[in-house]
């Protein structure tokens, strides 16, 4: 009796004798994947209404032989003398695999593994760990993906929904033995293992999510030629390939590198997904409710340019990989003046598409939707008029609606996007309530898709109280998106420079405060690479939009430039140009690229005059305050400056920080690119009158004097910002913050060298000061030559106004130096 080997973690494989099988009849495959995952017998009129539920009791039993005759002859054994149809079991009415036959099925060494992790919810003993981890390693090396990936019969058949449960059911089983496995092998001190890497991308692989899987891959790969300087081992190159292939294989996957180069460097930037894989399980996690029955309302929250797009366009590849029906409606701020114009743009598209619309709606209901979408009169001239009773006109225009979306969900997994909800329209809004209802009743297999600004619930209380009123219906949640860590800004630099960009993605470590370098990071790629990240996040603080953008400007400007790397695939690489601009003063204003700032523009154009007001105020003051001196700065009044800061923190351009309990809370930007375009577009005179109200507001409060150094000088007080820097710099050495304070002595003595009308206002002792604080810090460094430049400085001075007793103290200071 052949041996036969079934493997459902995946994409189904069935191999008999050492041949790989190939079902003629796909229904036949299906059977023996049920009998061998169920286990069991079964009656074969509960197999024939299972996997034939349209057909005649009659008709499904005799496709059910024809289903067997087929298998049997698969399965049959070429030894004459053996069973003529080895491994299936008949018994009277009732199937199933012979469990004395010599069957292989990965689902049982998963299943043992997953026994032995709940039995072991404590660390075992080392002799016991160290089988445990084997055990969990080897099932765990049997998981290609979700079970039976891949594979559905359609038509609504219950064996899809048995499959969707089951997957279920395993995906929690292959996580509690991850857990377990990461446990075990921290214990033992296996915390870089690259086997537990691969165990990893094999889960992520299960999870549907090859970008996460490529991804920690990639840390692996780094972290074996930091550590070992090795590259990672012929298996796991072939898993992270094989990840590749069925990424490049489904359109909901992110782009992979290229395996052939393209003949031209490659035109626009395309912003990777990274830092979403939470909220693209979340999302997979929801459509798989819907599949089983159980409608959705998902919203993607997040401020403008945070990702929600391409987060949602990338989901919605995958879903339509998966067999779902997409349909898509933009909402636009004008969208109030065209009631339902997000749903008819998603209903036109897709009734455009349909062959015959009347085989989803009896006439009666094609009139009814005839109100929306008139050219349907034009297809169906002899369609009846609508109802003419304004008292139920409405009523039946939405009913007339939801009947179309679940004729639309009988046939397939629907998904409907709104793009921008937070501009939808009241008429648009009470439809959704009434769909959501329905969709409800009738267990319609729908995901109602939504994005969202994160200031438009604050900013639209009808779209807030609807839905709420929603999510008394479906179940709604919520995927909030949040900039990208330090780490993901890296990573979305690796894809957007080209996967080997950041090959020595560890070095990162030697460039890090923790560990200072006087090597340039500039004279290396991957160092530069890293370099320019670490820029970039400090710079943007992980907002995908206005990374992608920055980058688009260093390319147009020729500091990334495009290189054909010796693989054949295309990179862009910095120059040092990027070093020298991000180095000089003022430069971080001149990269900012003008459609950030068109962007900004245009959620500042909103904001009432008095909150408008208030945020310059905040500009100017470069610091987070509390609300009664932002008051005060602006010379409003209580109440019409409690409005203008709820204003401004409802439209995300302000932020409340936490602080603790009985102490009032203080206000920033919610994005230090918004504090430099709204400062930059404040005119030379007001900039400068806020800022003389701001130094002496902050003179009366005792603040440090560097930052009334910064009021002063921008306040055009160019005495008292001298006083300041020169007492910033004491201040400073006091700590023994010897290059800040040098920073500041620098700052002063450029003023004093410029500034003529300077020197002949401050005092000998003023200027000994400043002279006699820089040198003593740059003896401190052992900088001997600029010391004795400061002090030749400062003699220079004495003898030139004929102070004599410093000319004396002053060669003093010389011979010592």
């Amino acid at each position: 009796m052949g041996l036969l080997r079934l493997a459902v973690l995946g994409p189904p494989e069935v191999v008999h004798g050492g041949t790989r099988l190939t079902f003629a009849l796909r229904k036949a495959q299906a059977l023996l994947l049920y009998l061998a995952v169920e286990g069991g017998m079964h009656s074969r009129s509960k197999l024939a209404a299972f996997l034939w539920p349209d057909s005649e009791p009659h008709d499904a039993r005799t496709a059910l032989r024809n289903a067997l005759m087929l298998l049997r002859s698969l399965l049959a054994n070429p030894d004459a003398t053996a069973s003529p149809h080895s491994h299936l079991l008949s018994q009277r009415d009732l199937l199933g695999l012979d469990p004395q036959a010599p069957i292989e099925l990965d689902l049982e060494v998963v299943q043992q593994a997953y026994t032995a992790a709940q039995r072991h919810s404590t660390l075992p003993a080392e002799s016991q760990r160290a089988a445990l981890v084997a055990q969990f390693q080897q099932a765990l090396t049997l998981v290609r993906g979700p079970l039976l990936d891949g594979f559905w019969l359609g038509e609504e058949s219950p064996f899809d929904e048995w499959v969707l449960q089951e997957q279920q059911q395993w995906q929690v089983h292959v996580q509690l033995l991850c857990e377990r496995l990461s446990d075990f092998q921290e214990a033992g001190g296996e915390l870089d293992s690259e086997e537990a890497s691969r165990r990893l991308m094999r889960v992520y692989l299960a999870l549907g999510d090859a970008s996460a899987a490529l991804q920690v891959y990639a840390t692996c790969r780094a972290r074996l030629a930091e550590n070992l300087r090795v590259k990672p081992s012929a298996e796991t190159i072939a898993l992270a390939e094989h990840i590749r292939v069925l990424a490049a294989s489904s359109p909901g996957s992110p782009t992979t590198h290229p395996t052939l180069a393209a003949s031209e460097p490659p035109g626009e930037l395309v912003a990777p997904l990274v830092g979403r894989t939470s909220a693209f399980r979340q999302l997979v996690g929801n459509f798989q409710q819907v599949r089983i029955g159980q409608p959705q309302a998902v919203l993607v929250v997040g401020e403008a340019g945070i990702g929600k797009t391409r987060l949602t366009s990338e989901w919605l590849a995958w879903a339509q990989a998966q067999g779902a029906e997409v349909l898509v409606g933009q909402v636009f701020e004008m969208g109030g003046r065209l009631p339902y114009q997000p749903l008819v743009e998603a209903l036109r598209e897709r009734l455009e598409a349909e062959n015959a619309p009347e085989d989803l709606l009896d006439d009666l209901w094609l009139a009814e939707l005839s109100r929306l979408l008139p050219e349907l009169r034009v297809r169906y001239p002899d369609l009846p008029v609508p109802t003419e009773d304004e008292l139920t006109a409405r009523g039946q225009l939405f009913e007339a609606v939801a009947r179309l979306f679940d004729a639309l969900a009988r046939r397939a997994p629907l998904v409907l996007l709104l793009d921008d909800m937070h501009w939808l329209d009241g008429a648009s809004l009470d439809l959704l309530r009434y769909l959501g209802h329905s969709w409800k009743e009738h267990g319609s297999r729908v995901l109602l898709l939504g994005t969202l600004r994160s200031e438009g619930l604050e900013l639209n209380p009808q779209l807030s109280a609807q839905l709420a009123d929603l999510g008394r219906d479906l179940p709604l949640s919520q995927v909030p998106l949040q900039p990208l860590s330090q780490q993901e800004t890296l990573q979305f630099l690796e894809g957007i420079a080209g996967e080997h960009g950041t090959r020595n993605e560890a070095e990162l470590h030697e460039l890090s405060p923790a560990r200072p370098s006087t090597a340039d990071p500039w004279a290396s790629l991957p160092s530069a690479l890293v370099a320019l990240g670490d820029f970039l996040f400090a710079r943007t603080g992980g907002q995908p939009l206005y990374l992608l953008e920055t980058l688009k400007l260093l390319r147009d400007r020729q500091w990334l430039v495009p290189r054909l790397a010796a693989d054949g695939t295309w990179r862009l690489e910095p120059t040092r140009e990027i070093a020298a601009a991000v180095a000089q003063e003022g430069s971080e204003r001149e990269l900012l690229p003008p459609s950030v700032r068109t962007l900004i523009l245009a959620r500042l154009a909103p904001l009432s005059p008095a909150a408008r007001y208030l945020v310059q105020v905040v500009a100017v003051l470069g610091t987070s305050a509390s609300a009664q001196p932002l008051w005060q700065l602006a010379e409003m009044k209580v109440q019409a400056g409690v409005e203008a800061l709820e204003e401004a923190v409802m439209r995300g351009i302000l932020h409340e920080e936490a602080t603790e309990k009985g102490r009032a809370g203080s206000y920033s930007f919610s994005h230090e690119l918004i504090r430099d375009v709204v400062y930059t577009e404040l005119g030379a005179a007001r900039r400068q009158v806020l800022h003389q109200r701001t130094l002496v507001l902050l003179q009366g409060e005792g603040a440090r004097a560097a930052e009334l150094a910064y009021h002063a000088r921008a306040a055009g007080e160019i005495e008292a910002a001298y006083g300041y820097s020169v007492q910033a710099g004491v201040e400073a050495a006091a700590v023994f913050a010897v290059e800040e304070a040098i920073g500041h002595y620098e700052q002063a003595r450029t003023w004093l060298q410029e500034q003529k009308r300077l020197q002949s206002e401050l005092s000998a002792s003023q200027v000994e000061r400043l002279y006699a604080h820089l040198g003593r810090a740059y003896v401190f460094q052992n900088a001997w030559e600029q010391a004795q430049q400061v002090y030749e400085e400062l003699l220079a001075y004495a003898q030139h106004h004929q102070l004599f007793t410093l000319v004396s103290m002053t060669l003093n200071r010389l011979a010592v130096l």
